[in-house]
């Protein structure tokens, strides 16, 4: 991988884990002048189904060349899947209390998003048209608000799905609950229930009690057709990447 993205990455992403693609790794092997035996072996390590097999192959490896061995197994397949699992269960339980600590009808952000919203709403002229649309005057913009249909000229309330200034100076006026014109997805019932499953640890693979019938299973990648112009297109990106390098 290239330094600067690995550089850039670690800056804008500084808790992510990055992997490396096998035609990646096999070019630094061959750069690292890695004899040909353990390029074939890594070849095949990296696209065996089962982890007895690769394991079979990693060990080939080692007795062959155990530099490239040590060098291989620097990111061990469980290391993501253990960080993505961590992250997770951290995300789940930190959202999950957050959620069921908030008193108000939305989360909390929402209810940041219309605090930010109300100074500015109050500056505006509202005159109510019938019992749900308003003509709301900003400088010397009209705006027409339908609380029924929840829009607005300003098209901020049909597209967010939360009220814009216009649509809380409407509310405001008519003194109805904001939270009753934010969409359901806005709501503390639906950001509790979107974290109120448990994100368990699986604990070490010795200590696991894997059935035969599920260790027997092999699974294969999903059927893929190749698009016609793939190749072209990769060899392109070659270029390119030839080219700035």
């Amino acid at each position: 991988m290239h330094q600067s993205i690995a550089h850039g990455i670690a800056k804008v992403y500084p808790e992510s884990h990055h992997g490396i693609c096998i035609y990646h790794l096999e070019q630094n092997l061959k750069r690292r002048k890695v004899k040909s035996e353990v390029i074939k072996l890594f070849q095949s390590a990296a696209r065996v189904y089962m982890r007895k097999e690769f394991d079979l192959y990693m060990s080939d490896i080692a007795k062959v060349d155990k530099k490239t061995f040590d060098f291989l197994m620097e990111e061990p397949p469980e290391r993501m899947m253990d960080f993505i699992q961590v992250k997770l269960q951290r995300w789940f339980y930190e959202r999950r209390n957050e959620a069921e600590g908030t008193f108000s009808d939305v989360s909390c952000w929402v209810e940041e998003e219309l605090k930010k919203k109300i100074d500015l709403a109050f500056t505006l002229n509202v005159f109510p048209v019938n019992s749900w649309r308003s003509r709301v005057e900003e400088e010397v913009i009209t705006f027409l608000v339908d609380l029924n249909k929840r829009t607005c000229d300003c098209f901020q309330f049909q597209f967010d799905e939360l009220p814009c200034i216009h649509a809380i100076a409407a509310i405001e006026k008519r003194n109805i609950k904001k939270s009753n014109f934010c969409s359901d997805w806005y709501l503390k019932e639906s950001w509790l229930k979107t974290y109120e499953r448990q994100i368990h640890p699986v604990g070490h693979t010795d200590s696991w009690i894997v059935p035969e019938s599920v260790k027997s299973q092999i699974i294969k990648p999903p059927d893929f057709k190749v698009p016609p112009d793939y190749y072209l297109d990769f060899q392109k990106f070659r270029t390119f990447q030839k080219n700035m390098s």
